[in-house]
């Protein structure tokens, strides 16, 4: 929970495209013109790719959507999630079971061995079950946001390209490392 009080610089998602493509149309091989973002011009490549970046041949002008998505597919599709983002994940999922369980098992046992009546115990238990798993759900949230904002060059500038499957794809713009993290 140290990361929860802990405070940090704002984290964002930042977007871009530094990779070469090919333009499809016209041949030019080469860093594309980079023209924003938009959530609705994605390209759902069956269904597991999404590119938001608004990108075009520096060339020609033509839209370069769907080049990117299948270069995004290149370079991630056998990168693995980082350790870090993995433990994330099942100590969420840990403690998302363990905490009503042990509230439940708390009440359930206080009630039978009468430790208090269906009294301002019970809605003691349920207020704290009530708030300590907004708490969990936004202490991993910020876990895995802050994840980008790490990298071994000691410059982290981790620039959000798109997804891949259900795993979101960043390129340190310092280095060029690449990382999939599962939100």
């Amino acid at each position: 929970m140290s990361t929860f009080f802990h405070s940090s610089k704002n984290i964002q998602k930042t977007h871009g495209w530094d990779i070469e493509l090919t333009c499809t149309h016209c041949g030019f091989s080469g860093q594309p013109r980079y023209e924003g973002w938009s959530p609705s011009l994605q390209t759902n490549r069956g269904g597991n790719v999404r590119v938001y970046a608004k990108i075009a041949c520096a060339k020609c002008g033509s839209r370069l959507t769907n080049e990117a998505g299948s270069k995004l597919v290149e370079l991630f599709q056998g990168l693995d999630i980082p350790e870090q983002n993995k433990k994330i994940i099942s100590r969420f999922i840990l403690w998302l079971f363990l905490v009503p369980a042990g509230l439940a098992f708390v009440l359930f046992f206080g009630m039978q061995m009468d430790w208090w009546t269906w009294g301002m115990g019970t809605v003691w238990i349920l207020l704290v079950s009530g708030i300590a798993l907004p708490v969990l759900v936004s202490v991993k949230n910020r876990q895995v946001a802050q994840l980008p904002s790490r990298c071994d060059c000691n410059k982290p500038h981790y620039v959000y390209l798109g997804s891949l499957d259900t795993e979101q794809c960043y390129r340190c713009f310092s280095c060029g490392r690449l990382m999939k993290v599962r939100e």
